[in-house]
């Protein structure tokens, strides 16, 4: 499907699936994604972007709780079996690759964590 006419049914039955949301806020993180097409692009994008990279046994998607007021900021979660250290790295490594590949303020919209 052409990015730029995903419905938001579309975004949220792709989110459902390849994302848990472990606060059931899929309406309220469809409608932050559906302001920056950019941001968009990056979700429907990052199950592959993520799979490329790392083997992971989960995907978690959901508001970024520190400064929920200023400012909303994504969070994902990969759940992966890697050791402490190659999760840091790998973290660092998906941070770069998106903003290599994506336009810098929609990237900033993202925390990727990877747990254990």
């Amino acid at each position: 499907a052409d990015i730029k006419t995903t419905s938001t049914e579309n975004l949220k039955n792709f989110i459902t699936k390849y994302f848990q949301i472990p606060d059931n806020n899929i309406e309220k993180i469809c409608k932050f994604i559906k302001q920056d097409k950019e941001l968009e692009k990056i979700i429907f994008e990052l199950p592959d972007t993520i799979k490329n990279e790392v083997h992971y046994d989960n995907l978690q998607i959901t508001f970024y709780d520190e400064f929920q007021e200023d400012e909303l900021i994504l969070e994902i979660t990969i759940i992966s079996k890697l050791d402490f250290n190659t999760q840091l790295k790998k973290e660092d490594e998906f941070i770069h690759i998106l903003y290599k590949k994506y336009i810098e303020s929609s990237v900033d919209k993202i925390l990727i964590f990877i747990e254990g």
